[in-house]
C-alpha cells in the first residue's frame, strides 16, 4: 500500500478506482491524472514504477487540495450560514436534517448523531 497524505492507497485495484479513495479526487480527477500520466485502461497499481508514482504525486499534489482545508472550508460555510440565521443555518444549529428529510418518522439516526454530537459540543 502506498500512503499518500496519512491515507492508504491499495495495491490490487485498478489505478483510477484506487486514487478515488483519497479525499476530494473522483471520477473525473482520475480521469485526468491517468491521461497525464498516459496509462491505459487495466493499469494496477502494483504495476506503478517508481518514476510513475512520483509523477502521480506531483499531479496529486497540485490538482487536489489537503483534507484539512477542505474540512475547515465546509465548517467555513457552516458557521456562515448559522451566522446568517437563515433556515438552513438554523437547521444546522439544532443538529436537525437540512436538506428536507422527513423527520416525524424516520429521523431516528439523525437524533442519535445529534444527541452524540450535542455530547461531543460539550465536552469540549
Amino acid at each position: 500500500m502506498f500512503l499518500f497524505r496519512d491515507k492508504r492507497i491499495p495495491l490490487n485495484r485498478e489505478f483510477r478506482s484506487a486514487i478515488q479513495c483519497i479525499w476530494s479526487v473522483g471520477i473525473k480527477k482520475s480521469l485526468l491524472i491517468s491521461s497525464k500520466l498516459g496509462l491505459s485502461f487495466p493499469f494496477f497499481m502494483n504495476n506503478l514504477n517508481y518514476y510513475n508514482f512520483s509523477l502521480c504525486f506531483f499531479l496529486l499534489k497540485n490538482l487536489t487540495l489537503s483534507e484539512v482545508r477542505i474540512k475547515r472550508t465546509i465548517a467555513e460555510k457552516i458557521n456562515d450560514l448559522i451566522s446568517m440565521e437563515c433556515y438552513k443555518g438554523s437547521r444546522h444549529r439544532t443538529f436537525l436534517p437540512v436538506r428536507g428529510q422527513r423527520t416525524r418518522t424516520n429521523s431516528g439516526t439523525m437524533r442519535f448523531l445529534r444527541s452524540h454530537k450535542e455530547r461531543v459540543l460539550w465536552k469540549n
